[in-house]
């Protein structure tokens, strides 16, 4: 697990029980060999660091080596609302980025800010307009790309910015007023306290699940069996909203994995940088931002 991280997120705790395991007939319940891992580095990618696009706020972005143009992947990180680390992924962004697509990862404000989900979206959407403004990437190929907190962004942006043409989301939370559905009763506990970020950042009020309507880009979800942190229910309940809208989304149930790079064992978190999810979310991109 990642000690840099949860150290940023006060009041972290795992659940000791995991949460049922959803059963539906429409989800792809996925084996992977965490053995399997994509490289460390790829080589054809620039890395530019720290470019200012808001008050205060950067992003790193990937690009690769040949003229643009290019496919525009706009990473959204994970932090429980309270931090927004443009540093996340980065190994996973690079082999995005090598397969031919600009990967921008972004900050984005959070509750140590006094911000609230608009905040985040409005910075997310200024990081857009300046990649589109000033950088070889593409405008009407735009994808969003996000996991835990950032998922649940991700997710919040593809519904309603009409430039995002497919949405990749990481066992994100759609409800969370029953972000803590199955686990144990400190879960339910930590969620109930009004200090906790997800109450600060105003995500009550805001289900991605609730505004998913037909003309939704593509998603695809993903989430482990083992979560912890995010229930499986959660990224299901958005794709069934999805599905029923008459929306095209797709969602994978991966056998044993836990909560990212935070799970509850390193083991588990081996899932997420592994060939087959790394190609399972490329070839996504693929169909719908260079088709």
């Amino acid at each position: 697990m990642n000690l840099k991280i949860l150290s940023l997120l006060p009041g972290f705790r795992y659940s000791a029980v995991p949460s049922p395991v959803p059963v539906d007939a429409d989800t792809t319940r996925l084996t992977v060999d965490p053995s399997e891992q994509i490289p460390p580095s790829q080589s054809g990618v620039d890395l530019h660091k720290g470019i200012r696009c808001g008050d205060g706020l950067r992003l790193d972005l990937l690009t690769p080596s040949t003229k643009g143009p290019h496919p525009l992947v706009v990473y959204i990180p994970g932090g429980g609302f309270v931090a927004s680390s443009r540093r996340m992924a980065l190994r996973e962004r690079a082999f995005i980025a090598a397969a031919g697509y600009a990967v921008a990862s972004v900050e984005y404000r959070t509750t140590r800010q006094g911000a609230t989900y608009v905040d985040g979206l409005a910075d997310i959407s200024a990081a857009i307009d300046h990649l589109v403004g000033g950088y070889p990437v593409a405008p009407s190929r735009i994808a969003v790309w996000g996991e835990s907190a950032g998922g649940y962004l991700a997710a919040l942006a593809g519904l309603t910015d009409p430039r995002v043409r497919a949405v990749v989301d990481m066992f994100g939370a759609s409800d969370l007023s029953q972000v803590a559905e199955g686990f144990d009763e400190r879960m339910h506990a930590a969620v109930a306290d009004p200090r906790n970020p997800i109450r600060r950042y105003g995500a009550f009020d805001a289900d991605p699940a609730a505004i998913a309507g037909a003309n939704a880009p593509p998603f695809l979800l993903l989430h482990g069996d083992d979560d912890r942190v995010i229930p499986p229910a959660q990224t299901l309940r958005l794709h069934r909203a999805l599905r029923e809208a008459g929306a095209d989304s797709t969602h994978y149930l991966l056998q044993g994995a836990g909560h990212g790079h935070i799970a509850f064992t390193r083991a588990q978190s081996r899932h997420w940088t592994s060939v087959r999810v790394m190609a399972i979310i490329e070839d996504f991109l693929a169909v719908h931002l260079r088709s």
